[in-house]
């Protein structure tokens, strides 16, 4: 992960700054308890002026960490955050003697050690604080080199700290996803709304109007052009509707449902099996699939015959998504997809093949004279980088 990517995650997370800011001031508070720390003991430490240096060193990254904090907000400094609150701990054991801490002597840190470890909930959730409290109980645990009632007490609030904020930082942030997919499902909504209103008014009623006049000169004149005006302005009309009212809206993550595109792309007198879950995948791969699919219907239309039939057949495995499409007719001769690439031809040799090899996946074609064609497009569920290029 870059830092820009870090920056714009926390950037994606605005509603945190609260929890930020609260952090801030506890690390504020906590070297204010430092420097009392140091008032009262420094004059007993083994060596004072280390321990006036490694104060003085946490204060300059108490106002570091704070300004990185309210600004970004991000898992790196949390990190940093923790690697450096470690150092000063153990420095404990150099700025006084092993005895005299093992004897009930105070941390240098007290309770600014906490901060990294609130700091990684934030930003991680209660994973990141839970990690953060048992590196810090075990820095603890090898300064004081003793278990006793103290080192059980800080562990206890470490933990507690750190699942407590970690939760609730997650549970912030699954409320905004929901919220933020509400929203953008209540927009999407309304535009398509909007469009099928503008489409009703002006391309559906002409194309309605074609099929009924074309229907009609058919019936008084018997003339075949009319009547297959009237059929194809029918098919473009139920093919509109359904697009209209089937298009899939992205969820939060980037994925959006393939069987209710795919419902958008097929004719109208296609028939179409999807399992019953939605299928879930990135929104570029389903764009993907939604061309193969509809440049495969459109070479079906095209050299399949008129009487032929159409059937999509959607299957949903854990590894893979398969897409299968077949029709009845004449099939495909032999070579002639070879002939039609050497002439110039892409549809099939570029478009179709490409697109799913660009997807990791396999296209397989099964057609004989006679027997119909069957394309089964297979593509593996696992994201990859070519995915979101």
């Amino acid at each position: 992960m870059t830092t820009a990517d870090v920056s714009l995650r926390a950037r994606a997370h605005p509603h945190l700054v609260p929890l930020w800011r609260g952090l801030v001031v506890y690390r504020v508070v906590a070297l204010v308890a430092v420097l009392v720390n140091a008032v009262r003991f420094g004059g007993a430490w083994a060596h004072p002026a280390l321990g006036i240096a490694v104060v003085v060193a946490m204060a300059v990254w108490t106002a570091v960490s704070s300004a990185r904090y309210l600004r970004v907000g991000d898992p790196l400094t949390a990190c940093l955050d923790l690697v450096l609150t470690v150092l000063a701990t153990a420095s404990t054991l150099l700025v006084d003697t092993p005895e005299r801490v093992a004897a009930g002597g105070s941390v240098i840190t007290t309770v600014w050690s906490a901060g990294p470890v609130l700091a990684l909930a934030i930003a991680l959730g209660w994973r990141g604080g839970l990690g953060g409290a048992l590196v810090t109980i075990t820095v603890l645990f090898g300064v004081r080199r003793a278990l006793d009632a103290d080192l059980l007490f800080d562990a206890q609030l470490l933990l507690v700290a750190g699942l407590a904020v970690g939760l609730a930082a997650d549970t912030m942030r699954r409320s905004v996803e929901k919220l933020r997919a509400a929203t953008a499902l209540e927009a999407a909504t309304a535009e398509r709304e909007r469009l099928a209103r503008d489409i009703h008014d002006g391309v559906l009623q002409v194309l309605a109007l074609v099929r009924r006049r074309g229907a009609e000169l058919a019936r008084v004149d018997q003339e075949a052009p009319a009547l297959e005006l009237a059929r194809l302005a029918g098919e473009q009309e139920v093919a509109l509707r359904r697009l209209i009212t089937s298009a899939p809206v992205a969820g939060p993550d980037g994925t959006v449902d393939l069987s209710s595109r795919l419902a958008g792309v097929v004719p109208a007198h296609a028939s179409l099996a999807v399992p019953a879950e939605p299928v879930m995948l990135p929104v570029a791969v389903v764009d993907e699939l939604a061309a193969v699919v509809r440049e495969a219907a459109t070479n079906a239309a095209a050299h399949a015959g008129p009487d032929a039939g159409l059937w999509v057949l959607v299957e949903d495995d854990p590894a893979q998504v398969t897409v299968s499409l077949r029709d009845d007719g004449v099939g495909i001769p032999e070579g002639r997809l070879e002939q039609a690439a050497a002439e110039g031809h892409l549809g099939v040799a570029g478009s179709m093949r490409g697109r799913v090899q660009g997807l990791g996946g396999t296209i397989d074609l099964h057609t004989a004279p006679g027997e119909g064609t069957e394309w089964e497009i297979v593509v593996p569920r696992r994201r990859r980088s070519s995915w979101s290029a």
